[in-house]
């Protein structure tokens, strides 16, 4: 069945193009991984049933079953990795196919970046959780990829006479944590983490990129293929911006949100 979220809800992405690919492993999905594994030790709680929903790669999994709190734990993604390890079953984020009072923890490594209702998964979260069950979440948050995205835009008005989206909207710390709030979580917490990464070259800022597998899905994206000449001239804008040692910075701030069910 087709089912198709309500016409007055923004469609800033389009999921229809989400695709799996093959999984590289990224230092900093196992950097979150152990931030999360840390403050799940500090709640002294076991957890009997766990998803990880938009399961990426293997290794933040590992990461959290390393704690030993979690007894039964349970993978979520639209589509199917090529690597059959990775989720125990498909399910879109826009729609869980959980049942109600049935989870004790969920919780998602950059894996909600791209979701058109998030208001509505985080009450579809809520619902999931039994009572005094923990949701625990990050994601891509205000001013990550910063530059890249001032240096397409550079690049595209100078060749193209034209601006494009190219880099999709972060999120804003204060608007997750309201959201959180109006979905029904108590003692809500939200914080973020700012991470300054240098690169020699765009060519390796964008090979990080692609291993983050979050592929450019915005609903007004350009249609036509990008001229190599795009990414040229925005390497050259980026390196005026370089540092000593010949390489420019790069900004991944990670935002983290948590929050309990009464």
């Amino acid at each position: 069945m087709d089912i198709k979220l309500k016409p007055s809800i923004p469609q800033i992405f389009n999921r229809k193009n989400i695709q799996a690919s093959h999984i590289k492993t990224n230092a900093i999905y196992v950097k979150i991984a152990s931030e999360i594994a840390t403050r799940l030790k500090e709640t002294n709680l076991e957890f009997e049933n766990t998803l990880e929903l938009n399961s990426k790669t293997i290794d933040t999994s590992k990461k959290i079953q390393e704690t030993k709190l979690i007894k039964n734990l349970y993978k979520t993604s639209i589509n199917n990795p090529k690597s059959q390890h990775i989720i125990n079953f498909k399910s879109d984020e826009e729609y869980m196919a959980v049942k109600n009072n049935s989870l004790d923890l969920v919780y998602s490594i950059l894996g909600l970046n791209t979701i058109n209702d998030l208001p509505g998964t985080f009450k579809q979260i809520y619902n999931s959780l039994k009572p005094k069950g923990l949701f625990i979440a990050t994601f891509w948050g205000h001013g990550t990829l910063s530059p890249l995205a001032e240096s397409l835009a550079y690049a595209d008005e100078k060749i193209l006479k034209g601006m494009y989206s190219r880099v999709f909207p972060f999120c804003d710390i204060k608007t997750l944590g309201s959201l959180m709030q109006r979905a029904g979580f108590i003692m809500t917490m939200a914080d973020q983490e700012k991470l300054l990464k240098e690169y020699s070259c765009l060519q390796d800022l964008l090979y990080e990129i692609k291993s983050f597998n979050d592929k450019n899905i915005l609903s007004v994206r350009p249609k036509h293929f990008t001229p190599k000449s795009i990414f040229k001239e925005a390497e050259v804008h980026l390196m005026r911006k370089k540092n000593s040692q010949e390489k420019f910075s790069m900004p991944f701030n990670i935002i983290f949100v948590m929050g309990w069910k009464d």
